[in-house]
């Protein structure tokens, strides 16, 4: 009995790898030893900048891969409301819109891509300062988000050039 027990876990936790899930926070290693980063905003950019170091990925600005920010949206809008018509929670949804290219030819080595990110979280209008404080979390959540996502999207593209 317990043996098939085991062979059971065995088999789904091979599955549940098998399919490309990940624990949140987790990222790929890119296949690039540089890596220069334009047109982020300040958050973004530290953020990113952070974590492709933790990848081992240097970041300079001579580095013969751009990887360019295109444009980055926040939207927020109101997705709930209380007996009285107040917000009472809120939808933040982040979209990041990027592609590397070349340095030196400013070939493109990646179609532009999009990555969104979304937020719901509570509002609570007699205490807005509160509020507030748990939106600006939120936010700081939504870049680190968006900075592993980016990573694993950089990482998959990676493979398929070679570096130089």
């Amino acid at each position: 009995m317990k043996a098939s027990a085991g062979i059971t876990a065995l088999i789904l936790s091979l599955l549940l790898t098998a399919c490309g899930w990940q624990l949140r926070g987790t990222t790929s290693k890119p296949n690039l030893e540089t890596l220069a980063v334009s047109g982020a905003s300040t958050e973004l950019r530290y953020t990113l900048e952070d974590e492709l170091e933790n990848q081992d990925v240097l970041v300079h600005g001579e580095s013969p891969y751009l990887l360019v920010i295109d444009d980055e949206d926040w939207m927020r809008r109101t997705s709930a409301v209380d007996a009285q018509g107040r917000q009472a929670e809120i939808e933040l949804r982040y979209t990041l819109y990027w592609h590397i290219e070349d340095r030196k030819t400013g070939a493109l080595l990646t179609t532009p891509k999009r990555v969104m990110a979304l937020r719901t979280l509570p509002w609570y209008p007699e205490n807005a300062t509160a509020s507030s404080d748990e939106e600006s979390m939120v936010r700081d959540d939504l870049y680190e988000d968006m900075s592993y996502r980016l990573i694993n999207q950089i990482a998959t593209a990676s493979q398929r050039w070679e570096p130089y």
